[in-house]
């Protein structure tokens, strides 16, 4: 195991098996290795991996709606993902597809929104590449231990 796997697979462990708020975010810019990382932490802890652009029945079911997907629906949705989860996380890899379509704020309120889902019957992990570690943290909730993780860019 790769020491990135380990730190990275502590860290969403412990932010999802906080009591409360039970979200975490893998954030990073484009080819940071989110998806590779994503994968295998995975694979190696037996999480249940969600590609929203790719997997059937996620983004693909919004054909004809998206143009009124709002927050509160992606929200709505990841409550039902969760609870229909037979793992102990669930990832949802390249939400990036539906917060492109809406403007900063209603990421940031996305955001804000999704990692305070109470009551969650498993842990969540969102990946993104939309949302940096200046925009997101501010929208966190106060903990001791930051819930993201930030992959740092490609070096040129």
């Amino acid at each position: 195991m790769t020491v990135l796997l380990e730190q990275a697979g502590l860290h969403f462990l412990t932010c999802c098996s906080q009591p409360r708020y039970r979200t975490a975010w893998l954030i990073g810019s484009p080819l940071s290795g989110k998806t590779t990382l994503a994968r295998q932490l995975c694979d190696h802890h037996k999480w249940r991996y969600v590609n929203y652009t790719l997997d059937q029945g996620f983004f693909d079911a919004l054909q004809g709606d998206l143009e009124t997907y709002q927050p509160e629906n992606l929200l709505a949705d990841l409550r039902i993902w969760c609870a229909t989860s037979k793992h102990s996380i669930l990832l949802v890899d390249e939400i990036d597809a539906v917060l492109a379509i809406w403007s900063a704020d209603r990421r940031n309120l996305f955001a804000t929104r999704a990692s305070r889902l109470p009551n969650l019957s498993c842990g969540l992990i969102l990946v993104s590449n939309l949302l940096e570690v200046d925009t997101l943290a501010p929208l966190l909730p106060d903990s001791d231990l930051p819930t993201y993780f930030n992959l740092p860019g490609v070096q040129q």
